[in-house]
């Protein structure tokens, strides 16, 4: 089934000091209706770079996380990369990070749902972001009023990201509006942010921190 043509950005890190990485990646429409499809000329490399910084410089996100690069592919009706070219940022002299404070292993992620105003295909989206800071609760999750905050920062960086692609015909992409999330066919423009309570894990951010086991006495029976 062709899928609408789009953007996919990644955004790739690592665990400072340790072989372990981390990614994440969104969708953005790259038309306008009657419009013509955008290139990745259309992409401010600074303007995406200044939202990624700015998402993880937040006290919620833990500071020993580093950034590698952002990458941005265009995306064909088949689904797969159009072309033999890729845009890439490199990040690794930006000093992304937030909080100094808590540690978590690094398979704990913050689960962001993208969620669009229509049911039915398209109409939720996933973000599995890597190094969330926040203290759980008595009830061991995090408190509504954080993952409140938690859904600001991804709502603003979504925006600051989608105010870096000059879609044709358009003197400016509107801050939001050209989110979108595909599947089934279709494309959806995505209402709202939803960030659950619990931490969820990925196991593929566990793949190489050595256990090191430290053998302490033997038992003296």
């Amino acid at each position: 089934m062709p899928v609408p043509t789009h953007f996919r950005f990644v955004f790739r890190g690592r665990f400072q000091d340790t072989p372990e990485e981390w990614s994440f990646g969104v969708k953005f429409s790259r038309n306008v209706p009657l419009g013509g499809d955008a290139d990745l000329s259309a992409i401010n490399e600074t303007t995406v770079t200044n939202a990624v910084l700015a998402l993880f410089a937040s006290s919620r996100f833990q500071g020993h996380i580093a950034g590698v690069d952002w990458r941005a592919y265009v995306i064909g009706t088949n689904g797969k990369m159009e072309g033999s070219e890729r845009l890439l940022v490199d990040l690794s002299a930006s000093g992304l990070g937030g909080t100094s404070g808590t540690k978590y292993p690094p398979q704990v992620a913050l689960v962001a749902t993208l969620v669009a105003s229509e049911r039915g295909p398209a109409r939720l989206g996933r973000i599995f972001l890597p190094a969330p800071a926040a203290v759980l609760g008595d009830d061991y999750r995090i408190s509504e009023a954080i993952c409140s905050d938690y859904a600001n920062d991804v709502s603003t960086f979504l925006k600051a990201v989608s105010n870096g692609i000059d879609l044709p015909a358009t003197i400016e992409s509107s801050a939001g509006l050209n989110i979108s999330a595909v599947g089934g066919g279709v494309r959806q423009v995505i209402d709202h942010v939803e960030v659950g309570r619990v931490y969820d894990t990925m196991r593929s951010r566990r793949q190489a921190l050595l256990e090191d086991r430290v053998a302490d006495s033997t038992i003296d029976w």
